[in-house]
């Protein structure tokens, strides 16, 4: 299983007013577009957006998107803050 971080890169972009959640996350995911998804369908981005609009989460050129090999505890499906706590808005 992999693990991966996603950090916000662009903190003004306007996607960022539709997300719960604003800071780095860490996914067990075995892809980082599916680490993406499950960031954005956690973030309560949905009860918030405006139609057509795109999650923070799943874009690239708002929110990086890595591999991170020293975190090595999460399952599948997991998505955590910094300090290990998980969330879904």
């Amino acid at each position: 299983m992999n693990v991966y971080r996603l950090d916000p890169v662009d903190r003004g972009h306007a996607s960022w007013a539709f997300s719960k959640e604003k800071n780095s996350v860490w996914v067990g995911s075995p892809t980082a577009d599916k680490a993406r998804d499950l960031a954005a369908a956690r973030s309560g981005f949905d009860d918030l957006a405006t139609p057509g609009a795109v999650s923070p989460w799943n874009n690239s050129t708002v929110t990086s998107c890595v591999l991170d090999p020293t975190l090595k505890l999460l399952k599948e499906g997991d998505v955590v803050r910094q300090d290990g706590s998980e969330f879904e808005y």
